[in-house]
């Protein structure tokens, strides 16, 4: 496939794991969609608090907004989303890594419908899994000697 897609990532929601930097996050994620057949140009998009984060690349925009910017933060991932659609012909591809949209759910939906209805995109959803279920609780077995039995 080579039609273009955008990735929208909300590194607030959906943050990078403990075993891997922000670069090494950009690369698996290309090498995820070429695996998949995607030969288009892709544009990625970030959002949230960038402090400390090294992502070494020019590929990739960054939108930083403090912690509690919630709400600018999603106004913002929806504005670019509109913008990129205006910008790359249909039918291209949404990638939304995103956790938790608040109060912005339904402006979200709204817009993946109505792009994927009348302007033939399709979109890819990733979020994160819950988390992991805690470990069962340990039992701990003592074998002991037998009492001895009173008696004479």
């Amino acid at each position: 496939m080579s039609n273009a897609t955008g990735v929208f990532w909300d590194v607030d929601e959906c943050d990078i794991p403990d075993e891997l930097n922000a670069a090494e996050v950009l690369q698996r994620l290309k090498q995820s969609l070429f695996d998949k057949g995607h030969r288009g140009p892709v544009s990625i998009r970030a959002y949230g608090d960038m402090t400390g984060l090294d992502f070494q690349s020019s590929d990739i925009k960054l939108n930083h907004f403090h912690s509690g910017e919630k709400r600018e933060k999603m106004t913002k991932i929806l504005e670019d989303i509109v913008s990129w659609s205006g910008e790359n012909p249909e039918p291209s591809v949404g990638m939304l890594i995103l956790g938790d949209l608040g109060d912005a759910e339904h402006d979200f939906v709204e817009v993946v419908e109505l792009l994927k209805s009348r302007k033939n995109y399709r979109f890819a959803v990733v979020s994160p899994g819950p988390p992991p279920p805690p470990p069962p609780p340990t039992t701990v077995v003592i074998l002991m000697a037998p009492l001895p039995r009173g008696g004479p």
